[in-house]
């Protein structure tokens, strides 16, 4: 008996499908919208209980699939209110952190209270980060925390989710935001993420210095961050900073 398609297969056929239909040779960028990704999958037969999860698994999990690597690297940004695009870049569309990146150690300082209760998910890893106060040290800013998960959305780009949102002072009085991308460990951190960062941090505190930063846990205390130079295209993505910090208990 053949056994039914698993949801990775599911959503390559119609990742495919959507691309196969829109693209040709001389595009750098395939637009599609949300009833264009509803109307494949009728077509496929496939039923699928959340269509949100193909975009996000392919910006996120999982790389694009290998009929569409044929053609090039492409990421999947968004352009609108259920519109969304294939975006080929030239570079990597994750950002590559090397194994061998030097660790830094930061002293645990959540208070046991809160340690014995923190949930092991991504607002608990924000929770520790926040108590260690990782990004005041891997920025040299004061920082403050301002929201937890955002959602909203952006003229000409659609919705955006902040996973936290910190500002911060330097020791010149110079404010900042620090719109920050998190990741659990096993996640990718996409380069379409420095956009959105930056895209919602100008847009919502346009007198404050954007520093998109990308979070990632590796361990349950081994964390990598990253800032992004502030970027509202794909091809102007830079990473300026990686450095990974090592919580540790003095004993």
């Amino acid at each position: 008996m053949k056994s039914p398609p698993t949801n990775a297969n599911k959503y390559d056929q119609l990742l495919n499908a959507v691309f196969k239909s829109k693209w040709n040779s001389s595009l750098t960028e395939v637009p599609f919208t949300k009833d264009e990704v509803i109307e494949a999958a009728g077509q496929l037969g496939l039923r699928l209980k959340n269509l949100a999860d193909v975009i996000y698994t392919y910006r996120s999990r999982r790389p694009m699939p290998k009929e569409i690597l044929k053609t090039g690297n492409w990421v999947i940004a968004a352009r609108g209110s259920g519109l969304y695009a294939f975006v080929k870049i030239r570079g990597e569309t994750t950002v590559a952190i090397p194994d061998s990146l030097k660790v830094y150690p930061i002293p645990y300082a959540v208070p046991e209270i809160v340690a014995r209760n923190l949930a092991r998910d991504e607002q608990g890893m924000l929770t520790v980060v926040r108590y260690n106060r990782l990004l005041d040290v891997f920025t040299g800013l004061a920082c403050f925390h301002l929201q937890s998960h955002i959602r909203t959305q952006l003229t000409d780009h659609g919705q955006v989710e902040i996973d936290e949102l910190y500002v911060g002072v330097d020791k010149d009085g110079q404010g900042f935001v620090l719109p920050v991308e998190a990741k659990e460990e096993g996640e990718k951190l996409g380069v379409d993420k420095a956009v959105a960062l930056t895209l919602f941090a100008r847009a919502r505190f346009p007198k404050l210095i954007c520093r998109p930063i990308g979070i990632m846990r590796r361990g349950l205390q081994l964390f990598d961050f990253v800032e992004f130079e502030p970027a509202e295209a794909l091809s102007k993505v830079v990473v300026l900073e990686m450095r990974r910090y090592q919580l540790v208990t003095e004993e």
